[in-house]
């Protein structure tokens, strides 16, 4: 069915309109509407919401850094419009890899916001809302006199929606479906010591190009492989019914950033 509406979006594109490729992508850009909102809402929001209305705490992210796919834990503590510029998001927070954290600070740049055109909204029950994606520049320092420090920098990628009234959402709406993830981002980490760069990505539920670190079906999980490089404790809170199953969701659950 999402096909089938694809191609009629873009028959009617061609047959309607004679305009250029670039006029059309203007066409289905939100980027100077995100002028008036605030984005910490949905890129870092304390709750999300599903598409029965309810509403969950927002997990923490989950990351790797490096080619073993060592656990990268962020945090954002603070998150603030610049008042000279609506596109940009001034940030604070820690990183942690093993029992290592650094504090950063940076900047989160709004590059470019394009509503989804497939049909998406409609095809889960939703037909007043629009939905689209917002990209983002993100560049991180942590701070130098930290050890083991050093720069981020890469790309974010956050799924949202607009519901018939405008408000701006995180979208959650498939909360519950297989593979579900939002927030992607995909970069990598300098360090300030050596230079050397090392790929650096996180996401909420998920996280992209991964390759088989995750093996998960319904939710993220894993592989036997990668559990030793700092993945022991997660799996054992939550794909796992030992006794010590608890104990280790509660230090799942620490705010190490405090």
């Amino acid at each position: 069915m999402r096909y089938i509406k694809s191609i009629f979006l873009c028959v009617f594109f061609v047959g309607t309109y004679n305009h250029s490729v670039g006029q059309i992508t203007a066409n289905r850009s939100f980027y100077d509407k995100l002028k008036t909102y605030d984005l910490s809402k949905v890129i870092n929001p304390d709750s999300i919401i599903d598409d029965i209305n309810e509403k969950f705490k927002r997990p923490e992210p989950l990351g790797f850094i490096g080619p073993v796919f060592q656990r990268f834990q962020i945090h954002f503590s603070s998150f603030k419009k610049n008042k000279d510029n609506p596109f940009e998001y001034g940030v604070t927070g820690k990183t942690k890899v093993n029992d290592n954290i650094c504090s950063f600070s940076g900047t989160i740049t709004i590059t470019s916001a394009t509503y989804d055109t497939s049909g998406l909204m409609k095809d889960i029950g939703f037909p007043l809302y629009k939905g689209g994606y917002i990209t983002s520049k993100v560049v991180l320092y942590e701070d130098k006199s930290d050890n083991g420090s050093g720069s981020i920098k890469g790309e974010l990628t956050t799924e949202v929606y607009f519901d018939e009234n405008g408000k701006l959402f995180y979208q959650a709406l498939m909360l519950i479906s297989d593979g579900f993830a939002n927030n992607q981002f995909e970069g990598s980490w300098t360090s300030y010591a050596t230079g050397k760069v090392k790929k650096c990505n996180w996401g909420d539920f998920r996280i992209p190009d991964s390759g088989n670190l995750d093996n998960g079906t319904g939710e993220f999980a894993v592989s036997d492989e990668y559990v030793n490089n700092g993945w022991a404790n997660y799996e054992l809170a939550y794909h796992s019914d030992k006794p010590e199953n608890k104990k280790a969701r509660e230090k799942e659950s620490e705010q190490w950033w405090q």
